[in-house]
């Protein structure tokens, strides 16, 4: 386990004090009981699996869950990426569409290409056997979401990657209720699921701070009345910091001093006016951009957390 663990933190620059922590903290809340605690096997089997493929737990490109008694690491698509674009053999990927008459997707190829091999690693998801009526981000994003389900199955026979399962299968096995073994003390009243791949991608759709808020208010209020808020609030948190920060780099990025190649002269301020009046043009109160009125909870502040 110390070797593990020496890796993790190696590979993510924080102490392996620090990663212990962050881990344990995953598997005590994937338990959903009180008093659960963190075994040292469950640390290592995490851990191990961090290691072999250099995942980073704080930037929840896995996760931890409970299925049967035993611990599963959860990868998120981003983690997914990572771990095929590390791998010394990979060659590229490609994606066929199979449409029907009416020009919606039925079906997509992934085609996944490793160095040394004359043919490639195939694999095909279906639209009918995939998509899940019971998830919204199914809904919003049916063709996105059967992208990275042919993607991941392509990797794992590529890769021979097994000792992983995705956020959208960890999802479906919480739904069918498979997250505790009949030996363990549990809690049967029925839990509804949390898909951190659904939250996420919601958060993504946010490109300001306040529409961020918004959302984030909206997911809060909807998970502590469906009682799956404090199980899953740690990962919550660490997605919103994320989409914080991207929304923070794009402003900056967005600030920076523009110039006119002939005049020399500073356009920034009328080039971000122009922007702002399209946008306000475009935007109605359908869009999720929180308003003065919005009687929204937010969960960005530390002291928001507090038991």
């Amino acid at each position: 386990m110390t070797t593990a663990l020496s890796i993790v933190a190696a590979n993510t620059g924080a102490s392996e004090e620090d990663i212990k922590n962050v881990i344990s903290g995953m598997i005590i809340s994937s338990k959903n009981q009180h008093g659960a605690t963190a075994s040292n096997a469950e640390i290592a089997v995490f851990t191990g699996v961090c290691s072999k493929y250099e995942l980073n737990p704080l930037v929840k490109e896995c996760a931890a869950f409970i299925s049967g008694g035993k611990l599963q690491v959860i990868v998120m698509i981003d983690g997914w990426y990572r771990m095929v674009n590390r791998q010394e053999t990979f060659d590229g990927v490609e994606f066929d569409d199979h449409l029907n008459d009416k020009g919606e997707i039925t079906s997509i190829t992934c085609r996944m290409y490793i160095k040394g091999r004359s043919r490639p690693a195939c694999a095909t998801e279906y639209m009918a056997e995939c998509s899940d009526p019971k998830s919204s981000v199914w809904k919003r994003w049916p063709n996105r979401m059967l992208r990275h389900k042919a993607y991941i199955q392509a990797a794992r026979i590529a890769f021979g990657i097994s000792e992983v399962i995705d956020d959208d299968e960890a999802g479906r096995i919480r739904s069918n209720g498979g997250s505790n073994s009949p030996a363990q003390e549990r809690d049967i009243t029925p839990r509804a699921s949390v898909n951190l791949t659904d939250i996420d991608t919601t958060m993504s759709d946010c490109y300001t701070l306040d529409e961020l808020k918004h959302t984030c208010g909206k997911i809060r209020e909807e998970m502590q009345a469906n009682g799956t808020w404090d199980g899953s609030k740690a990962e919550i948190i660490a997605l919103n910091i994320k989409h914080k920060d991207r929304i923070n780099l794009a402003s900056a990025k967005k600030d920076e001093p523009t110039y006119d190649q002939d005049t020399g002269e500073d356009v920034t301020e009328t080039e971000s006016s122009e922007e702002e009046a399209i946008e306000g043009e475009l935007l109605s109160s359908d869009d999720g951009v929180a308003s003065d009125d919005d009687d929204d909870i937010g969960f960005g502040e530390d002291d928001e957390f507090g038991e």
